[in-house]
């Protein structure tokens, strides 16, 4: 199975990601809403034909509604078309779908003012690729808005459940990092900017959240949950709650 099906295959609905998006609403310290602070960097103007790739279930566009421009044209599109169906429940006839791969986007030269890609170019293996299609569909002065994770992210789940080897999870930890984004950006854009999301990380008090989490990944089986099981019981009976350090940022940059 290539990468590419693994991927449909972990978002051919949005359970798993459900899942995810669950742990983090339900223990996060930060009193900035994620989704509303991901919407204040869409700094696109009254009217601006924008394309999101790798949309997910909509997330950010439901949070936030009641601030989309009436002049915004959105285009939304991802690799699953349960992801797309889900983006539809939220935005209707708001948007445009279409079920495309980043790596070809079926768009034309020069089409659009912004492009939105939230948490998914460390998914894509050809990233050069994808992100020479991101700048061929913007315009001279096009945005880019993107969000992406560091190495210290959640990095108690995997050490202490580690990612099987070379599988899709093991392989994103060396792909669009906070750590790298100058590097990988600087051919194709200017004006790389890094925004951390204000976090202190999550403190979780139940168990089963946790284990679901690592659960979505789909590459783990019961017994290896164990080491977290037993690290976050000891955990949360000595002081309360369980630990996890996130590092989230938002990435933006402008085509020449």
């Amino acid at each position: 199975m290539s990468e590419q099906d693994l991927v449909c295959e972990q978002y051919a609905t949005d359970a798993n990601l459900r899942s995810r998006i669950d742990l983090h609403t339900r223990f996060s310290t930060t009193t900035v809403s994620y989704p509303r602070w991901a919407f204040d960097g869409y700094d696109f103007g009254d009217e601006a034909d924008v394309l999101e790739v790798g949309c997910g279930n909509g997330l950010i566009w439901h949070e936030n509604l009641d601030r989309i421009p009436a002049g915004w044209q959105l285009t939304l599109t991802d690799l699953s078309p349960g992801m797309i169906e889900a983006a539809r429940a939220v935005l209707g006839d708001r948007a445009e779908y279409t079920v495309a791969d980043v790596q070809e986007l079926p768009c034309e030269n020069a089409s659009f003012d912004a492009v939105i890609a939230n948490h998914m170019l460390f998914h894509v293996e050809d990233r050069p690729r994808a992100l020479g299609e991101i700048a061929r569909v913007l315009r001279p002065g096009g945005k880019l808005r993107a969000t992406t994770i560091g190495h210290e992210h959640l990095r108690v789940l995997r050490e202490l459940v580690p990612p099987r080897k070379g599988g899709q999870w093991e392989k994103i930890r060396d792909r669009f990092m906070i750590e790298t984004v100058h590097e990988e950006l600087a051919p194709f854009f200017a004006d790389v900017e890094v925004e951390p999301f204000p976090d202190d990380g999550l403190e979780v008090t139940e168990i089963e959240p946790l284990l679901d989490y690592v659960r979505s990944r789909g590459d783990v089986e019961e017994e290896e949950l164990e080491p977290l099981r037993a690290a976050a019981e000891a955990e949360i009976a000595t002081r309360g709650s369980f630990h996890v350090t996130r590092a989230t940022s938002q990435v933006r940059a402008s085509k020449p």
